[in-house]
């Protein structure tokens, strides 16, 4: 079938880099030359998540297009899943920069923040290493990849398959490790915003303008992070059903693997349009286009004829009416 090509993948990955790289550089250059002066300690890790937004989507529809072969844990190439949790702990560090610049800097968390960081990085890059030692032999878990998919296509099995793991314990548990660690830290940094603002709020440290702008950003960060979640959120869920019940389609693994692959394109959207000066930028630029190509603004005079038109057709209605 078609959708289950190695082309059919290669492609769609490919058409989706075109749309995005355009749009993540444009979404950089808001970044560093249309971020207010009030919001410069957020520029940093606002743009860090945005890069490893950009290299995840780069990772995947460029340098190195993975077909995956679920229910089993292989396909070409590996490393994929360290991508995702570096994204993950980026959303966890921008909701910690906010806490530190707001409240933190003052407190005793201004000696743990680095060390968090550092261990946080830390972890995305080697939480995979004991499934990486306890790698099975290939011949042997190629051969029960084949008795579990045996209509596995012939085009794929052509291909280099490489078998992560034949149990699923040493991948599945660092894994979920990860998953629970950032959604903890990423709500205990939200938690402590929410209260600190509430604080604040109460007891004027802090003036009604900086509250409603530090809420603005807090809503296009959450608004940023949700597009993240809902994105893999699918992918996700068929990847652990796919696991458990064995169920094997290269169709939906192809499928579900593009839909991930969107993230990038609709996280920059998200950014650009959630923060109101990348979209007042937006907003200048495609005005310039509508004036280099020429297109013609609806006038004033267009619309008050049109309300013309539609008084005088309601007042034949009404007349017929009568």
């Amino acid at each position: 079938m078609f959708l289950a090509n190695p082309d059919f993948l290669v492609n769609s990955l490919h058409v989706i880099t075109v749309i995005a790289t355009p749009l993540h550089i444009f979404g950089t250059y808001c970044i560093f030359f249309k971020t207010p002066k009030a919001m410069n300690s957020v520029k940093w890790p606002l743009f860090n998540l945005h890069f490893w937004c950009m290299f995840l989507d780069w990772g995947l529809t460029v340098l190195s297009v993975p077909l995956l072969i679920f229910p089993v844990m292989g396909g070409y190439p590996l490393g994929i899943l360290t991508n995702w949790f570096v994204v993950c702990t980026s959303i966890v560090v921008a909701f910690e920069n906010r806490y530190y610049q707001l409240y933190g800097k003052n407190q005793v968390w201004h000696y743990f923040r680095i060390p968090f960081i550092i261990i946080n990085y830390l972890l995305t890059v080697t939480f995979l290493i004991p499934a990486c030692i306890d790698v099975p032999n290939q011949r042997m878990a190629l051969e029960r990849t084949y008795q579990l998919i045996p209509n596995l296509p012939e085009d794929i099995k052509s291909g280099p398959i490489f078998i992560l793991a034949v149990e699923y314990f040493w991948v599945m548990v660092p894994f979920n490790f990860m998953a629970v660690l950032v959604l903890i830290e990423s709500l205990l940094f939200i938690g402590l915003i929410n209260r600190n603002m509430k604080t604040s709020s109460r007891q004027m440290t802090l003036s009604e303008n900086t509250i409603l702008l530090q809420k603005k950003f807090m809503k296009a960060l959450y608004a940023q992070v949700s597009v993240f979640l809902i994105n893999f959120q699918v992918p996700f869920l068929y990847v652990f059903y796919s696991l458990t019940s064995g169920f094997y389609s290269q169709e939906a693994n192809n499928l579900v693997f593009i839909i991930g692959s969107l993230h990038g394109i609709n996280s920059t959207l998200i950014m650009l349009f959630a923060h109101k000066p990348y979209r007042a930028e937006c907003v200048k630029v495609i005005m310039s286009g509508r004036d280099f190509f020429k297109i013609p603004p609806r006038t004033v005079e267009i619309r008050r004829q049109q309300a013309r038109q539609n008084q005088s057709f309601s007042s034949t209605l009404f007349t017929l009416s009568l």
